[in-house]
Formats: C-alpha cells, structure tokens, sequence
C-alpha cells in the first residue's frame, strides 16, 4: 500500500489549464488551496509512513468556466535541510533519523539528544489556514510557514512560541463571520499536567 501512495510528486510552478469534464458554474471563481505530502524520498533515504511527506502544495483556480492548476513544494527549513544534504535528516511522525555516521562522538550524542527532545519539524503538510489577510501552511507543531495564496511562493517561517505560551497548536482552525480565527493549543510546562491554551486571532477590522 506504501509503495502505491507514496509516490513523488511534482512541482508544477506555472500554471496549466486544466481539462474540464462536464461544465463548470460561470459564476464560480475564486482559488481552492489544498496541502499534503507530496515528497517521499530524498536520495536514498524514504520515510517511514505516509504523514511523513515533504509538503506539497495545490491551487485550483477558478474564472469563467475554467480552471488552472499548479503546485509547488513547500520550502520549509525542513525541506531545504534535506534537499541540501541530499538525505532525510529531520525526523517525522514516522520516521526518526539516526546520527550520521561521519561525525564524531560527540555530534551523535547531541543528534540522540535533539531526538528525544526535538525542535519539531516545520514540515507543515496538512492543511493549509488564515489568519487575518495571511495564509499559512499548518502541521500540528509549533511552526507555520507563510505562503502567497497566488503564486504559492514560501514566504517565511513563523514560531507561535513567540507569541503564544505553548508547545503545540492545532492544524484545523475555526472561523466565525468577521473573519476572526480561533485555534487551541497544549502548554507543556515543566513536569505539571499538560495545558491547553484556546487563542483568537482577530480580523483586521475586528
């Protein structure tokens, strides 16, 4: 079953128009943005479970009838740090990644330690989410990555621990009519219990 979904994707950076089966309403226009893994395996190295998937993203646009398609990875620090050492080397859901063997003892210690204590994945591969005027790519981790809703472009990295007091934050919002965004996130703090934390972010006019 592996081997059936978890194929490699590819980027499709400009747009194509895609072949209409049926028709499609006139008055239906607007981009249906969608996310998911879209990348298996970096040189040699595969994951380990489909969750694990470099970020692929997906724009459907729709005017007058027709649609245009593209698509573009995510270029999270995550994927950037893979595709440079041409080798997984973030661990994942599914997939924990060992020292590489050509550092030194001290570099594997310190690799063991970052794995059992991670600075989690930005890989943010499964939904895609809107705060104010701003789309996000979203994981269930403490990163989002900024993207451009038009030309899918990554724009930069955001860490909600630097706004919010918690570990880990949902990847499925919820919005009310004034375009306000209300999400819930898990504070882990020290060897208490774990806490969690309900946070709106307003709409600009809010």
């Amino acid at each position: 079953m592996q081997a059936i979904i978890a194929r490699n994707g590819l980027e499709t950076p400009e747009p194509v128009k895609a072949e209409v089966k049926g028709s499609i309403p006139s008055w239906l226009e607007g981009t249906l943005l969608r996310n998911g893994p879209g990348l298996f395996s970096v040189g040699n190295s595969e994951y380990n479970h489909w969750f694990d998937g470099l970020s692929l993203i997906h724009s459907f646009t729709f005017d007058n009838g027709e649609v245009t398609y593209r698509s573009k990875f995510l270029k999270s620090e995550t994927y950037k740090r893979n595709i440079k050492a041409d080798r997984i080397v973030v661990s994942e859901f599914g997939t924990m990644v060992y020292p590489d063997p050509c550092k030194n003892i001290f570099a594997r210690a310190m690799t063991h330690f970052r794995n059992i204590i991670p600075d989690f994945t930005d890989n943010n591969l499964i939904n895609i989410i809107r705060y104010d005027q701003d789309w996000y790519a979203s994981s269930e981790v403490n990163y989002i990555n900024q993207i451009d809703p038009h030309t899918l472009e990554t724009v930069g990295r955001v860490n909600y621990r630097n706004h919010i007091a918690l570990n880990l934050a949902t990847a499925h919002p919820h919005y009310d009519k004034e375009g306000n965004t209300y999400n819930m996130g898990t504070a882990i703090i020290g060897l208490g219990r774990p806490k969690y934390v309900i946070f709106k972010v307003p709409a600009a006019d809010s």
